[in-house]
């Protein structure tokens, strides 16, 4: 008879068995996956995927390969013509027709982002790239007023990815709307005729009466106030003025980088050469600025916006969303309008804020888009209480402390970089410079909140771009150009001052005066109020603003908010950037395309009739309705005359439990009222 095996041997051939079986599996993997390669302008590189990855996962691990942001220009092509465009979408690679070693183009041109798929519906592509694992959303360290952490570490957390654009040709580049039509302008500042000094008749001119270029420096000066920087298309008149017109003006970036490809050596460390070594740089005071000013719409935007601070005491960022028009002040200068602040997820103190991931940025865009606005800039809190009774705020930003700290400078060059100018004078990349801009709300001389607009230089874009710049640890209006090391190499920065005998002097950048880098542009409001978005009236509560801990956004606050509101007055409700974006990033109910264009037409046109038709025929509308009827009839409620009402976004709702006859609970102070009166008897506002 064979012979029984121990328990141990047993054991023994199990554990065999179950590393034969892992081997097996590894075997399998490697069968199946298979190997690309990318083509770019950087080189090629080679990803091994298996068949089960999807589209957005292989663009996720490109986008990391190559250092790339989602929310940068670049596209993907199966063909060397690039005609073929690789979209964003959940199928596996399977459904491309990819094999084993095959060649895709990577483009980092400037133009249409390389997820948008013009066929189809865009606030359904912005609601999946949302949702999906490759979102273009941007996680930032905190902003501290005294300095931050250490160089090192602030540097890993703000390396700024976006790359070189490949060349693009002149006539490809798309330009604004408003720098199309400043081209068009001729820029000449017209002066009229001195009867005292001019000799000649109505028609003629002298030196006395002739046009003045738009970049001449005395008549910049002369201005009340005095225009300390010419605008960005009189700079560009300056450059293509003379007799040859600009034939050999060409704008282009500075780069920190070593240039890719060369074969006379080893890669650095090892080897580098005056072929592929960056030059150094030297810091100049920016003369032009690309935004010449910052107008909100109204007042009742930063009110709104400045609600959350005088509540909580948190500092708080926000991103405006407005257009660029021409701003007649100044000679071909351009205006940014902001008409909407959106307030992205975020933690933040006293002292600080950190921004976190936004799930939802791709949806906001794109309803800012349908309304014909733009992400154009970010605001920012920097407010410390002086006197509650008063309701006065320290003095903390002037010429004896800083304007922006280090930290500021390198956060808003970061935002810069992602959102370039196209300019078609820009060689080779089609881009440059940046018109977003930074708005920071904190106390002026006076005690009183106000506003500063700031820029930062298109060098210091490339400084931060090419992660050469970080803050100082205890000096926030110092920042510090990196060392060289075996992983990255930095070109000498430098930057003139004078010395104590007034001799011009070169020196270091290490540390560096932060003045060197920022723009001022001047922010304000117009005497005459516009709205883009009408506020709700008198005694009308606001819609909750979005991410913020004390309000809540769901579908109650929703209806509570729009109960306010007669039929007939439905677009008043709508007209609210805060509800079409709640209402477009809704999971529970889906917003289409189709009801989202009607929303947006109603309230650009202001017709009335437009909303009310769409609430009492959408289906949207109506499962809305319906999902928050069964929420309230879920909730538990009592009877009585103290009956309690359910609380949201810091306001009453509109779930109510059952009251006496002739009771009725103010919206506004939640006092039970009794008998029919037309206003609350505790607050005074109407029922």
């Amino acid at each position: 008879m064979p012979k029984m095996a121990s328990k141990d041997e047993k054991m023994v051939r199990v554990a065999e068995l179950g590393i034969l079986l892992e081997y097996w599996n590894r075997l399998l993997n490697v069968a199946f996956l298979q190997l690309l390669r990318i083509q770019s302008a950087d080189g090629t590189k080679r990803l091994e995927v298996s068949d089960s990855l999807t589209v957005d996962g292989l663009l996720g691990l490109i986008g990391e390969s190559f250092d790339l942001t989602a929310a940068s220009s670049w596209r993907l092509f199966k063909d060397r013509q690039k005609t073929l465009q690789i979209f964003s979408q959940p199928a596996s690679i399977k459904s491309l027709g990819l094999k084993h070693g095959d060649l895709l183009y990577l483009d980092m041109s400037s133009g249409q982002r390389m997820d948008v798929d013009p066929d189809k519906a865009p606030l359904q592509m912005a609601r999946r790239r949302g949702d999906s694992s490759f979102s273009s959303s941007v996680s930032l360290s905190a902003l501290q007023r005294d300095g931050g952490r250490d160089r090192d570490e602030t540097s890993n957390n703000n390396s700024i990815t976006p790359r070189m654009s490949e060349s693009v040709p002149n006539g490809d580049v798309v330009e604004d709307e408003v720098d199309q039509a400043l081209w068009k302008q001729d820029g000449s500042v017209q002066r009229p005729k001195d009867e005292r000094l001019c000799k000649h008749g109505s028609t003629g001119k002298c030196i006395y009466c002739i046009p003045i270029e738009p970049f001449d420096e005395e008549y910049l000066q002369s201005r009340s106030p005095p225009i300390k920087h010419m605008s960005f298309h009189a700079y560009l008149r300056k450059l293509t003025s003379g007799a040859n017109k600009g034939k050999f003006a060409a704008l282009s970036e500075v780069s920190c980088r070593i240039k890719s490809g060369c074969t006379s050596h080893l890669p650095w460390p090892e080897g580098i050469c005056t072929k592929c070594q960056p030059s150094a740089v030297t810091l100049n005071r920016q003369r032009y600025r690309h935004i010449d000013n910052i107008m909100f719409e109204n007042a009742d935007l930063i009110e709104r916006f400045l609600d959350h601070y005088r509540r909580t005491g948190l500092q708080r960022i926000g991103f405006l969303y407005g257009r660029y028009e021409q701003h007649k002040d100044v000679p071909l200068g351009i205006r940014t309008v902001v008409a909407a602040i959106y307030e992205p997820p975020q933690a933040d103190t006293e002292n600080g804020i950190e921004l976190r991931e936004d799930p939802h940025s791709e949806v906001v865009d794109c309803v800012a888009s349908k309304m014909g606005l733009k992400r154009v800039g970010w605001i920012f809190t920097d407010l410390v209480a002086e006197d509650d009774r008063v309701g006065t705020v320290k003095y903390l930003r002037h010429k004896d402390t800083y304007f922006l700290t280090a930290e500021e400078c390198i956060t808003a060059a970061f935002f810069q970089s992602q959102h370039p100018n196209p300019c078609k004078l820009s060689s080779p990349s089609g881009q440059f410079g940046s018109k977003f801009v930074s708005v920071i709300v904190t106390g002026d001389q006076s005690s009183q909140i106000h506003f500063e607009g700031y820029q930062v230089s298109n060098q210091c874009m490339s400084l931060v771009r090419d992660n050469c710049l970080v803050p100082t640890y205890d000096a926030p209006e110092l920042a510090y150009v990196k060392t060289s090391t075996s992983q990255q190499y930095v070109p000498d920065v430098f930057y003139k001052e004078k010395d104590k005998y007034g001799n011009e002097v070169t020196s270091i950048a290490r540390p560096l005066p932060v003045e060197y880098l920022i723009v001022d542009v001047p922010a304000a409001m117009p005497k005459e109020p516009r709205y883009t978005f009408k506020p709700p009236g008198k005694g009308k509560q606001l819609f909750p603003v979005e991410n913020r801990l004390d309000q809540i956004q769901d579908i109650g606050a929703l209806l509570h908010y729009t109960s306010q509101f007669p039929r007939t007055h439905f677009l008043d409700a709508i007209s609210d950037f805060h509800v079409l974006i709640f209402m477009a990033s809704l999971e529970t109910v889906t917003l289409n395309d189709d009801d989202l264009d009607i929303l947006v037409a109603a309230v650009m046109s202001g017709d009335a009739d437009i909303a009310e038709t769409w609430a009492a025929s959408s289906q949207f509308w109506t499962a809305l309705n319906n999902v928050g009827a069964n929420q309230d009839s879920s909730m538990p409620s009592t009877s009585g005359a103290n009956s309690s009402t359910r609380q949201v976004n810091g306001a009453s709702g509109s779930a109510r439990a059952p009251q006496n006859a002739g009771e009725w609970t103010c919206t506004h102070c939640t006092f039970v009222n009794s008998g029919p009166v037309d206003a609350c008897e505790m607050c005074g506002l109407p029922h």
